[in-house]
């Protein structure tokens, strides 16, 4: 399929010409240049106690002052989990902290003196060995769970160029410093453009065999079918599975979690291709509701690294009130 060449692409490619729409996802301000630049030069100069101790007050002032971003998280979680209040709120305050802990990591990779340690080198490697082909690539799908930069750590320790398809941040000195970051990383950015623009941006680096990194579990109205997760009609993005046809390479799960202790381990799906037999809408509902289990599986497991700092489900499902709890929280 991928011979096809400029002029083929039609049912089974992505379709809408116009460029994505910006959004903003979180419904708090704290993804600005103060904060964020804190967090990048502080990470690199300053002592792990130090660190920890921002951590502990600035998730505290947090999880004082953010009230909607806690209660659309609890939210989150009374849904998905069937948490009750007390421990949806233990959950959330658990959350804000724990995503620090990831921050602080992240940024720390900065630094040569900080190496991640990641305890699943050898299944690592096994796994992604099935997935590249010829010396291609593939697609690697992930969700806002874990620390993806630990991704960029791991396809890197086994000789994989990771490339990452995503939206500029709105913030051009926020954008500037997760540059600069990929760039340490030795990381390559894919910026969304028109549907097809990106889709020969993707297969280019495909059969340049790099691992080509997507987030799926926030959708667009023009790019997204609706998928079981965690039993409710879900939007997903469609892309990579119309990605998957055009670039005729596996679509391969992963996600990058961190332990109590500070290690790292990652969980992988099982690699997903693309079924010529189906249209591209049923092909698609096949692959995106096998991603979303895996995904509910890793957050069921680790569920304060769940970092959805908004109300996912921004609509109740059939027999749930129209004013649930949170319900005020909107993607906006």
């Amino acid at each position: 399929m991928r011979n096809r060449g400029a002029d083929a692409p039609v049912e089974d490619s992505p379709s809408a010409p116009a460029p994505r729409a910006r959004k903003k996802w979180v419904s708090h301000g704290l993804s600005n240049a103060i904060v964020y630049g804190g967090l990048h030069y502080g990470a690199h100069w300053l002592p792990m106690a130090v660190l920890n101790g921002i951590n502990l007050v600035g998730n505290s002032l947090a999880i004082a002052f953010l009230r909607e971003t806690q209660r659309g998280i609890r939210e989150n979680f009374r849904i998905a989990l069937g948490s009750g209040p007390r421990e949806a709120a233990r959950l959330a305050r658990s959350q804000f902290f724990e995503y620090g802990r990831h921050t602080i990591d992240a940024w720390r990779l900065r630094s040569d003196a900080f190496v991640p340690r990641i305890t699943t080198f050898e299944e690592d490697a096994r796994v992604l060995a099935a997935s590249r082909r010829g010396g291609r690539g593939f697609l690697l799908v992930t969700g806002h769970v874990g620390n993806w930069e630990m991704g960029a750590v791991t396809l890197r320790d086994h000789s994989l160029t990771p490339a990452v398809v995503g939206q500029p941040e709105l913030d051009p000195n926020v954008q500037a410093m997760r540059l600069e970051l990929r760039r340490r990383l030795g990381v390559e950015s894919i910026d969304i453009g028109s549907s097809m623009a990106t889709a020969f941006k993707v297969r280019a680096a495909v059969d340049r065999g790099r691992a080509v990194a997507l987030l799926v579990d926030r959708a667009y109205p023009e790019d997204q079918v609706i998928v079981p997760f965690f039993g409710r009609p879900t939007p997903f993005l469609r892309s990579p599975a119309l990605l998957a046809r055009f670039c005729d390479c596996d679509v391969l799960p992963g996600f990058f979690l961190r332990a109590p202790d500070g290690s790292y381990f990652n969980v992988w799906g099982e690699p997903l291709r693309a079924n010529p037999a189906l249209s591209a809408q049923e092909d698609a509902v096949r692959m995106l509701s096998r991603v979303a289990r895996d995904l509910e599986g890793v957050i069921r497991a680790n569920p304060t690294q769940w970092f959805n700092f908004y109300r996912f489900w921004s609509e109740p499902a059939p027999g749930e009130p129209e004013n649930a709890p949170g319900d005020d929280l909107r993607r906006s």
